[in-house]
């Protein structure tokens, strides 16, 4: 977590959003190093774990069980991140923008906020429609994408086939894949400013070849400070 750190001028009791914290594994990474974060997801399941991997940890973690389009906070954090391209999964270019209007509302004036992207360049160049892998157990899986260039969405869809041949049909997940010049654009027009994209978590210079895309950003306005 050295380079979310370094990266948003974290500094020991700045406060934290981990949005769509999944289980609470950047979370309690981060609240070992000091920061006081807060873990939201819409998962119970998924809080409860963050919850009790913090207590192993022997860190203070709160929790808020909410949609990442209703972040009950303002004005509130120094930082918030959103982690492993949780971004991109709703409906409607609308409803993603909502987020990062929740996101700008959430942190205090100056604060900033780390999106972590899948690099849709990246996507259309490393295109393959269909994927398999089978199991010691004989089990195959299939993955099939459906890259839409007109939406900016990607489709996957899974087949599992059991060693008896029975087949099961899995729909997977629709995410929006944004380019750069897009994801500026929605922030622009959700009241955040763009900073700098990084390629990956080791600082890797974003360009066409790299997976990831790591956008960073501030809320306008002078940064209080930590507690303030």
């Amino acid at each position: 977590m050295a380079f979310v750190e370094d990266t948003l001028g974290l500094v020991p009791g700045s406060s934290v959003l981990d949005l769509c914290c999944g289980t609470g594994r950047h979370a309690v990474l981060l609240a070992k190093r000091g920061f006081e974060v807060t873990a939201q997801d819409l998962s119970e399941s998924y809080l409860e774990r963050a919850s009790r991997a913090a207590e192993a940890a022997g860190v203070g973690l709160s929790v808020a069980h909410s949609d990442m389009r209703n972040i009950p906070f303002e004005a509130t954090f120094d930082a918030v991140i959103n982690m492993f391209t949780a971004f991109g999964y709703l409906e409607s270019e609308e409803e993603d923008s909502k987020v990062l209007r929740e996101i700008a509302k959430a942190l205090k004036p100056g604060g900033r906020f780390l999106l972590d992207l899948i690099n849709r360049e990246w996507v259309v160049s490393n295109y393959v429609q269909n994927e398999w892998r089978r199991t010691d157990d004989g089990t195959l899986y299939l993955e099939h994408r459906e890259l839409d260039l007109v939406a900016g969405r990607n489709h996957v869809t899974f087949t599992v086939i059991d060693p008896n041949g029975v087949k099961r049909e899995m729909d997977g997940h629709h995410v929006r894949v944004y380019t750069l010049t897009e994801v500026i654009g929605i922030l622009k027009e959700s009241g955040l400013e763009f900073e700098c994209a990084y390629g990956g978590f080791s600082g890797e210079e974003y360009g066409v070849g790299t997976r990831r895309m790591i956008v960073v950003g501030k809320r306008p306005g002078p940064l209080a400070g930590p507690g303030t």
